[in-house]
Formats: C-alpha cells, sequence, structure tokens
C-alpha cells in the first residue's frame, strides 16, 4: 500500500464511525487518560471519535501499520477539514514516576504475580524503584511529540491551555486539577460533561503495596535535586504550586544519595524484561466505557452519565457481549413475569 492508503487503512481500524469530529487523547501512559477517555465517551457518545493512544508502538499493535505515526494521522483528518482535538495531560513527576513503575511491577519489573509481589518487603521495591528512577520515563507530549514551534504559556486562571495550529486543537490538562475537569471539560466541548474515575492503581490487587509505599518511600535527595530542576515542573506550576510540591517532598527526603543503574545496565534490565514479560501491554476491554456505539451500548452509557451526574462512582464496565447478556436477561425475566400473571 502507498503511504496515504496506510492512513487511510488505520483510521478505518481506529475509528469504526462515520463523523466529523475527532479526539485524540496523546498522553504518555500514568498521567490519568483512561480516566479522561471514559469520561469523554460517557458524556459525549457518537458526537466524537476518541482515540486514546501513547505512541507509535501501540498505534502498530492496534492497527498492524508499522510506516507511519500518530501525527500523521492527525494532520490527514485535519486536511479534510475534521473537527479535531488532540488532548495532553501534565501529571507532578514523582507520582508518576512511581505510578508508572507500579504499572510494570508484576510484568517487567519482577516477573512475578501481583499477590507474589505484595507479600515483598518494601525495602525490595524501594530499592528497584530507586535503580531505576532516572530512566522512568518523564516526557511531555505536548513539547516532545506534537512539533508546535512556539508552545503557548499554561493559562493558570483557566487551568488548561488550548492552541489551534493548522485546524487542529491541541489541549493541555493537568492531573492535579481533575477535581474541576468536569467545568474545563465542558468549557472546551460546549456540552456537559460528568468526569469518570477509571484505572486506578489504589484499586487494583496491588493497590495496598502500591498505597504503602507512596506513604513510606523517601526520596535520595540527589533524586530530589534532579526534580527540583525538572523544566516541565516548572512551566506547568505556578511558583507557589511549584514550591508547594517541593516542601511536600522535601519532608520526604533520605539524606543518603543513591546510585541508579548506569544507561548500559538500564539497557541489558530492560531487555531481561523484556524477554521475561508475561503479560501484554496492550489491555483488552481497558475502560468503563469501550467505546461501542451500538443501541444498547448507547443505552448503558447515557445511563451511567445519569448516575454519574446524580454523584454515583462505581460502574461496571460498557462491554458488549455483556451488555446484550444483561438486556437479553432482563427480556426473559419481562416473559416470565407475564406468564405468571
Amino acid at each position: 500500500m502507498t503511504y496515504k492508503e496506510n492512513i487511510i487503512e488505520a483510521i478505518n481500524v481506529l475509528f469504526k464511525e462515520e463523523q466529523n469530529n475527532f479526539i485524540f487523547i496523546y498522553t504518555p501512559p500514568k498521567v490519568g487518560s483512561t480516566t479522561l477517555v471514559s469520561s469523554l465517551r460517557i458524556s459525549l457518545g457518537k458526537m466524537y471519535n476518541i482515540i486514546h493512544i501513547h505512541d507509535e508502538v501501540m498505534l502498530s499493535v492496534l492497527t498492524g501499520i508499522n510506516n507511519i505515526n500518530i501525527l500523521e494521522i492527525i494532520e490527514y483528518l485535519a486536511s479534510l477539514n475534521k473537527n479535531i482535538y488532540v488532548i495532553d495531560i501534565y501529571r507532578s513527576p514523582i507520582e508518576r514516576k512511581i505510578s508508572a513503575f507500579f504499572e510494570k511491577i508484576s510484568p517487567y519489573h519482577f516477573n512475578n504475580s501481583e499477590e507474589n509481589i505484595i507479600k515483598y518487603n518494601i525495602n525490595r521495591i524501594f530499592d528497584r524503584f530507586n535503580k531505576l528512577f532516572p530512566h522512568i520515563e518523564n516526557s511531555d507530549h505536548y513539547f516532545e511529540k506534537y512539533n508546535i514551534d512556539n508552545p503557548i504559556s499554561f493559562d493558570f486562571d483557566k487551568k488548561y491551555s488550548i492552541q489551534e495550529i493548522n485546524k487542529i486543537k491541541y489541549v493541555k490538562l493537568r492531573l492535579c486539577d481533575s477535581n474541576v475537569w468536569n467545568n474545563i471539560l465542558s468549557n472546551i466541548f460546549q456540552n456537559d460533561i460528568v468526569v469518570i474515575e477509571d484505572y486506578k492503581t489504589e484499586e487494583k490487587s496491588i493497590g495496598k503495596l502500591y498505597k504503602k509505599f507512596k506513604a513510606e518511600y523517601r526520596i535520595p535527595i540527589n533524586f530530589f535535586e534532579e526534580i527540583k530542576n525538572n523544566k516541565y515542573l516548572n512551566f506547568y506550576y505556578t511558583e507557589k504550586e511549584r514550591n508547594s510540591y517541593l516542601s511536600f517532598w522535601e519532608n520526604k527526603i533520605s539524606n543518603n544519595t543513591f546510585v541508579p543503574y548506569k544507561n548500559d545496565e538500564y539497557a541489558f534490565y530492560i531487555n531481561l524484561c523484556m524477554e521475561n514479560q508475561y503479560i501484554p501491554d496492550i489491555q483488552v476491554e481497558h475502560y468503563i466505557d469501550n467505546g461501542c456505539f451500538c443501541k444498547y451500548c448507547s443505552l448503558k452509557r447515557r445511563e451511567i452519565f445519569f448516575k454519574a451526574k446524580k454523584g454515583e462512582k462505581k460502574f461496571d464496565k460498557i462491554i458488549h457481549n455483556n451488555v446484550i447478556f444483561e438486556n437479553n436477561q432482563k427480556k426473559i425475566e419481562k416473559k416470565i413475569k407475564k406468564k405468571e400473571i
């Protein structure tokens, strides 16, 4: 296939609905993007095609196509005059590193089940995390992936920024503002948006260890100095927010320095982890709302939307086969009741 045919094929695989409105939640992992995906899918329904993607590896797995990148797909759709939003999220650096580490603690870092890992001595977990600390990704897609020559300053009053370039609207959010995402997103999309918390590490089987880690971890002083100079922390936080954040971690400093893996040691470590990995990275039915637009999934979506508006927090996933089964069961129950009458 030609380059253009590959892009069109990828679009056909990624998006099942004929639609003029697209949202690309194109972020690094572990920044709160799953919550954003489910919230927008539940709230906007068929009004937008919504895709959640981190990188070209994920794109290749989802589409089976290797020689195109995400931005090329976005720019092609923009050339067709589609209405496109591309959203990235900033998360504070230490918390993001901890979350990213725990996301792969079982299949990568210890090659063991979560049930066994939660029995480990916490110092063993601290040691492994510290060895990896400088190498755990803390990149920023808005700066590094979107090819924006002059990124605009973050709007601390609105708590988001939006920059339109070549018909593409690039939006930057912060995870620390997730308690007001409903207002922010409702303003951006001019629709009533509810926030559905989804895929929280605290609620997974590893959650108890994750909470213990966050409560007891003491950051080595050399790592703290590195974080103080983090350019994205300085860009996305006000001076007051930055000082507050650093003050919190200053109270959790270990006065010792720690020597992490050198680059060649880390490269060896990652190769070994990938050879040993026993759980795939791309997760099936990962979200509360997996994006099916059939009649029954759409009805389930609206049901969850109104429950969320009333303040409910726990929801079953919208999985097509499960929704159809549930609907059929209700029909059977109705028939039985009619016969009993």
